[in-house]
């Protein structure tokens, strides 16, 4: 196994614990077994985007003949930019074997790899260490199955494949000791699978990982040998002459599909705010994972801390790891750490970086700084913005040294009965402590996705040859919800089996354009309002026809078919948005318990040939522009007519026009400043057309405007130096005439 020299007697051994290890796995998470071909672990957007994600790679590149980081079979037809998402395309290409079976299956195949090669990759290091293999087979227990890496995999795919990184430092450790050209070629591809089969923060922290252990052994005299020679310094560049040759065409397509807005989009993640969010707080290291069903009950009251990402905030060790690896360390000391320093410094190092900008203690952020805020400053490396994914790299040198431990108490109790049972009994209670059996209903749904059947539906969509796109309902999040993105992501699902492009769909990064392509859409926006109990209402100082909207758009994104996710409605909800797309669409051409779809071709593909006026507003959410009166009946003075029905721009608001040909209209409304008196100043497609002197009483204007053929837009800006929300402008029955 990659030069480790394996005779038979080896290779069926190891073959043994991997196996061990995936009965482990299937034991753990038996739900899987239960519907291996259904079921899924985790819940939410985020595994349905896992799993589009297994099916796009290889389908992009053999079907689509195109690159996997760049689509507009997503958002369409504005298309996303997948350069910064969580892709792992070697996790899609392996999922190709697997895919036949379903794509369900695939994902639960590599799920369970990821498992059992986590585990047989951290033994080898182990045992690399300790030469004690019992001491070892739990070593890769802890860091297979710790909390840390289970309730990540419970909705991050690529860290559920985290088996490389230990084989990765194994390697390098390796090609210090022995200078053999066969652990070069390991160090460099199992670089090369954790960035890509993992994810591309798996690499950064490969990176810092071989910097600390490079710099470590160099300044040890008894070390520096193994460093500063040719023959090493010559492999070492092999490595990364090896990682960038064989991940090229990755490394390739990522850096081609860079460009200043995407970046942007990313570096909204970079504040200290963010960071902190994703920190977890040091009472989390103490307090089993809320997936222990058997100590649920001691982390039922601590749930808050992991609050609002359980998958970055959870860290617990484990009290009976803690014990073992304090025994290892103990034992360490008395060796002046000869040779397992160089364990210890990332240990250490990653363990300060993975409590965050500033130490949390029992969900209050205190004032002592951590050494993240330093690294948060070094360009590149800095991307990686949940320090709770750090704990990863402490687990596996927590593991590290609670095998030295178990080898060190069986070596002190070799005499005595005890030393058969110390293993043992270490490894029950880390199977207690690391206990992921959902052992409740409720705790079975919330770790599990039981039910992935595509309906019926989107099968026969997909068989037709035409081209054309598809809107599934609801299409916008739901951040009423626990899981917002739950339906988009469904969405997403479902395109594996219809194979055409969606208008909207789930990215982890998304930006305000693939925002407000649906937000600009009467249908989307009214589909939103009834899945958050708000009724069929659209938000807008316009009294025009969203219907026409509506068609206009169904018509430019080439939408043959509209589609409802039944169970994102009530009974009455429901009824509503099919009623009105009947009205608009006919009648629904697919019925089934979970689905209704409507078919696009009984609308006109004229529509839109005549002027339309709309504006993109959606209640809570930060790309509104426009909010209804009541925001501001704050008191009975402003509790009043003029207030109930005007609605309240930001600064700055607009409207959006589209006229097919050159159009002179008549501007019509009625508007007022709340508060005192101001100029706004309209500005059509960036030039200043008029201004209104606004009075604290709603006033009468009209003028004439000059559209241009396509999308014109209008925008409302006060001169007012008060820019808080709501308190610019008040626009109510503005009309365009011609």
């Amino acid at each position: 196994m990659l030069g480790l020299n394996l005779d038979a007697s080896d290779r069926r051994q190891y073959a043994l614990i991997a196996l061990a290890y995936l009965v482990a796995s299937l034991i753990i998470f038996w739900p899987i077994m239960a519907g291996i071909a259904s079921a899924v672990p985790g819940t939410g957007g985020d595994i349905f985007q896992s799993m589009w994600e297994l099916w796009w790679v290889p389908y992009s590149m053999f079907t689509l003949h195109a690159t996997p980081y760049y689509t507009n079979y997503i958002f369409y037809p504005v298309g996303a930019n997948l350069a910064t998402q969580t892709l792992a395309p070697i996790a899609g290409l392996v999922s190709m074997l697997f895919q036949p079976a379903g794509l369900a299956f695939a994902y639960n195949a590599i799920f369970l790899i990821g498992f059992v090669l986590a585990g047989l990759f951290a033994y080898l290091l182990a045992f690399h260490v300790t030469h004690h293999r019992t001491a070892s087979f739990i070593a890769g227990f802890i860091y297979a199955f710790s909390p840390i890496h289970t309730v990540q995999a419970f909705g991050h795919l690529q860290f559920t494949n985290i088996e490389f990184i230990p084989l990765f430092l194994l390697m390098l450790l390796k090609l210090m000791d022995e200078r053999k050209q066969v652990y070069a070629f390991g160090a460099g591809i199992s670089l090369v699978l954790l960035t890509f089969m993992g994810d591309i923060e798996q690499g950064l922290m490969a990176v810092m990982l071989a910097v600390f252990v490079l710099a470590y052994m160099g300044i040890r005299k008894s070390e520096r040998h193994k460093l500063f020679n040719r023959k090493f310094l010559l492999m070492l560049s092999e490595v990364a002459g090896i990682a960038f040759l064989v991940g090229s065409p990755f490394i390739i397509g990522v850096l081609s599909h860079l460009n200043s807005s995407i970046l942007a989009t990313v570096n909204a993640q970079g504040t200290t705010t963010y960071n902190e969010l994703y920190s977890p707080d040091l009472l989390t290291y103490f307090v089993p994972s809320q997936f222990n069903g058997l100590l649920s009950f001691i982390s039922s009251p601590f749930a808050p801390l992991t609050a609002p990402a359980p998958a970055e905030r959870t860290a617990y060790i484990g009290y009976s790891v803690i014990l073992l690896a304090l025994v290892g360390l103990a034992h360490e000391y008395k060796e002046k750490f000869a040779a397992t320093g160089v364990y210890l410094v990332p240990l250490v190092i990653f363990g300060l970086l993975s409590i965050g900008p500033y130490l949390q203690v029992n969900g209050n952020v205190t004032g002592i700084p951590g050494i993240y805020q330093l690294y948060h400053l070094i360009p590149v490396f800095n991307a990686l913005r949940e320090p709770g994914r750090f704990d990863m790299l402490v687990e596996l040198f927590l593991a590290i040294f609670a095998a030295i431990g178990i080898a060190e108490l069986e070596k002190k109790y070799a005499a005595s009965n005890m030393k058969r049972y110390i293993p043992f009994v270490f490894l029950a209670l880390i199977i207690v402590e690391y206990n992921a059996w959902p052992t409740s209903s409720g705790m079975l749904n919330s770790m599990y996705t039981l039910n992935t059947t595509i309906p019926r539906a989107y099968h026969e969509i997909g068989s037709l040859t035409a081209n054309f796109s598809v809107l599934v309902l609801p299409a916008l999040p739901n951040y009423t919800s626990q899981q917002p993105e739950l339906y988009p992501g469904l969405a997403l699902y479902y395109q594996t089996a219809f194979k055409k492009p969606l208008v909207g769909g789930y990215a982890t990064r998304s930006n305000t354009t693939q925002s407000f392509l649906l937000v600009n859409m009467p249908l989307a926006v009214s589909a939103y309002y009834l899945q958050t109990h708000q009724g069929l209402v659209y938000g807008s100082p316009l009294k025009e026809n969203y219907s026409n909207v509506t068609d206009f758009f169904l018509g430019a994104y080439n939408v043959g078919f509209v589609s409802i996710i039944r169970q994102a409605y009530n009974q009455t909800e429901l009824q509503q948005l099919a009623s009105y797309l009947a009205v608009n669409l006919g009648y629904p051409v697919y019925q089934s318990n979970d689905t209704i779809v409507f078919s696009t071709s009984n609308i006109t593909r004229t529509a839109g040939t005549s002027m339309l006026e709309y504006t993109p507003v959606l209640f809570n959410n930060p790309n509104s522009v426009w909010q209804p009166g009541w925001i501001l009946c704050g008191n009975s003075q402003l509790c009043n007519s003029d207030y109930l029905n005007t609605w309240f721009g930001a600064d700055p608001a607009y409207i959006n026009l589209y006229t097919p040909n050159y159009t002179k209209v008549n501007v019509y409304m009625r508007a007022f400043s709340p508060f005192n008196p101001k100029t706004s100043y309209i500005y059509l497609n960036n030039q200043l057309i008029n201004e209104l002197n606004l009075s604290t009483t709603p006033q009468n204007y009209s003028f004439t405007i000059g559209l241009n053929p396509g999308i014109n837009y209008m925008v409302f800006v006060s001169s007012s130096s008060n820019r808080s929300t709501y308190s610019n402008i008040g626009i109510e029955n503005i009309t365009f005439l011609r």
